[in-house]
């Protein structure tokens, strides 16, 4: 139902994409659940329908209304991210559901800096404010909780940048957020606690659930037990996708699963509290599984007792200090098998989930369950200049047909001077090696020594007849140069990945408006 041919980023301050249609993302979700209430494929002794059941149950509580789930790292999210909250949120709502919001906290950041556009006069700058200091390769899940001072240092460095536009924007209503959360909060907690504070205040909500706190144990003990056919279903649903799609890379969109002897890797990452995420390799031993973080034994665990698993994977300690996380392709699997009625995306999960797809087809035997796209476009209103990609390249020819064909912009000859008289035997001199360089192409294309000398003749005879313009030339080097910063400008103006909290409450409201409302998900 979703046709990928139209995940095509928004481009204009506030258009949006939701797709399928309103009413066809109903129609997904009754599909959904229809099929999925009634899958019988075999699982750990049980059925995936019994598994579901119970992993609804233990995630919202005893309920079977309809759960529309999404999810993002607990970063500054950008205006397109957030729509899926405004989405998933208003569908739950026209149908009596849940909306439920995957807080991706075992994902390593790249960083832990807000990225905050500075409008000096008319230029437009970058400036990256620092918010927390996690070590490269830790998870979100280990993120400190942030001092009253870390948070003042914080406000003050982003009110300076901001200027006027600090108190216009959701920052204030971010930063008391920040320091008056629960005191038993971690930073993670905290943070989700701040997003929360400013998504209320524009009446929208959705109950979020961190990856590192759910029970994902079924599908994690299900993989385990086959790990050698899983990572085969994995690694031939890559190819598949890279043979479709042209990906010459066999590093992209994600490196395959690897083998040593009997040792598989599976999707998953195991870490200790402090310590870098580490790939999961898994090893059958009878009823058993013996469990490696890269080349370090973590332990040999029954397949058959849920319970020493479930503990495993517990934020809490239990029999181990290791932690086992989903990778994405697996938190998305667990959650559109096990979860939701529908996952909503953003536009590269969606096109990276075909690989799940083909998965869920390959080792479960399913046909995977309708997903939904949600995204758009929110331009913060700084100053833009006129310079465009087509300016760049135009100045480009002109420079260099100037660097390379100085012959067609000299000045008129001021009669037979000796400088003119120079200057014509120059360009004879430069046509006859052009001719020459012609002839070398077509009568002796192998001979790289005479058509390197005469290339080079062609050079240094155009750096002569080009000193006449020496002037000219540095000025159109450095029109080149300033229409390159502008453009620069430009994409800082341009960028639609600020955090949702920079921007002023009209433009939230906006956003808003633009996006289907609730009555357009009824069912009547």
């Amino acid at each position: 139902m979703l046709d990928f041919s139209k995940l095509i980023t928004p481009t204009e301050h506030g258009e949006v994409l939701v797709l399928p249609t309103p009413s066809e993302c109903v129609a997904a979700v009754q599909a959904n659940a229809r099929a999925l209430c009634g899958a019988k494929t075999s699982l750990l002794e049980s059925t995936l329908r019994d598994w579901r059941r119970r992993t609804r149950e233990a995630v919202v509580g005893s309920d079977d209304r309809p759960i529309i789930v999404t999810g993002h790292q607990p970063a500054f999210i950008h205006p397109g991210v957030w729509t899926k909250h405004i989405v998933s949120m208003r569908l739950a709502d026209a149908l009596g559901g849940i909306a439920l919001n995957l807080v991706v906290d075992n994902d390593a950041p790249q960083g832990t800096t807000l990225a905050v556009p500075v409008v000096e006069g008319s230029r437009v700058e970058l400036r990256n404010v620092r918010y927390a200091d996690l070590r490269a390769g830790l998870a979100y899940e280990q993120l400190a909780r942030r001092t009253p001072e870390e948070i003042a240092r914080f406000e003050r460095a982003v009110r300076e940048i901001m200027g006027e536009r600090y108190e216009t924007s959701q920052m204030p209503l971010f930063v008391q957020a920040l320091s008056t959360a629960d005191e038993m909060c971690d930073g993670t907690d905290q943070s989700v606690t701040a997003r929360r504070a400013v998504e209320a205040s524009f009446d929208v909500s959705v109950d979020d659930r961190r990856v590192s706190r759910l029970w994902w144990t079924p599908l994690l003990l299900d993989i385990l037990g086959h790990a050698e056919r899983f990572a085969r279903s994995y690694n031939a649903a890559l190819a598949w996708y890279r043979m479709e799609f042209r990906v010459r890379d066999g590093q992209r969109p994600i490196p395959d699963l690897t083998s040593r002897s009997a040792e598989w890797e599976l999707p998953v990452w195991a870490y200790r509290s402090g310590e870098t995420r580490r790939r999961l390799f898994a090893v059958r031993v009878g009823n058993s599984v013996r469990l490696l973080a890269d080349r370090e034994e973590i332990g040999v665990f029954p397949l058959n007792d849920l319970a020493t698993l479930d503990r495993l994977i517990s934020p809490l300690r239990g029999p181990t200090e290791w932690r086992l996380r989903p990778r994405a392709l697996t938190l998305t699997i667990w959650a559109r098998l096990f979860l939701a009625d529908l996952f909503i995306h953003g536009i590269g999960g969606a096109k990276y989930d075909r690989i799940s797809d083909a998965i869920i087809a390959d080792y479960f035997g399913l046909e995977a369950p309708e997903m939904a796209c949600v995204s758009a476009t929110l331009l913060l209103g700084l100053p833009q200049t006129s310079t465009t990609p087509e300016t760049i390249r135009g100045l480009r020819r002109s420079l260099r047909d100037l660097e390379w064909n100085p012959q067609r912009s000299l000045p008129p000859d001021a009669g037979l001077t000796t400088p003119s008289r120079f200057r014509a035997w120059l360009i004879e001199q430069r046509e006859r090696a052009v001719r020459r360089t012609t002839d070398l192409r077509e009568l002796n294309p192998h001979d790289r020594s005479a058509r390197r000398a005469t290339y080079l003749e062609i050079r240094e005879l155009n750096r002569r007849l080009g000193s006449a313009r020496s002037d000219e030339l540095v000025n159109r080097r450095a029109k080149l140069q300033q229409a390159l910063d502008d453009l620069q400008q430009n994409r800082v103006a341009q960028g639609r990945e600020y955090f949702f909290g920079l921007y002023g409450r009209a433009a939230l409201e906006e956003l808003l408006a633009a996006l289907p409302g609730t009555r357009e998900f009824r069912v009547y």
